[in-house]
């Protein structure tokens, strides 16, 4: 992961630029909430977006994607 689009937590353990904001967004994240997104580095995201929302393209939603959707207006999967 490119230093420039985390932010050090540990020594060891990083977060990506702007979850941690009061209106989080991942600086990977590209695109439109609600109309058109994608992750700008896809092939190489962490492991915890990895795991997020496994089933999303299935249209079956988690807790965490169902609160994420609610934060920017957006119906549950």
């Amino acid at each position: 992961m490119p230093d420039a689009l985390t932010v050090p937590l540990t020594t060891q353990l990083v977060r990506m630029r702007g979850t941690d904001a009061a209106a989080p967004r991942c600086v990977a994240l590209r695109g439109e909430i609600g109309m058109a997104v994608g992750c700008s580095i896809y092939a190489r995201r962490p492991p915890p977006c990895r795991d997020f929302a496994p089933y999303a393209p299935l249209g079956i939603g988690d807790d965490g994607c169902a609160r994420a959707r609610r934060r920017h207006g957006l119906a549950p999967l």
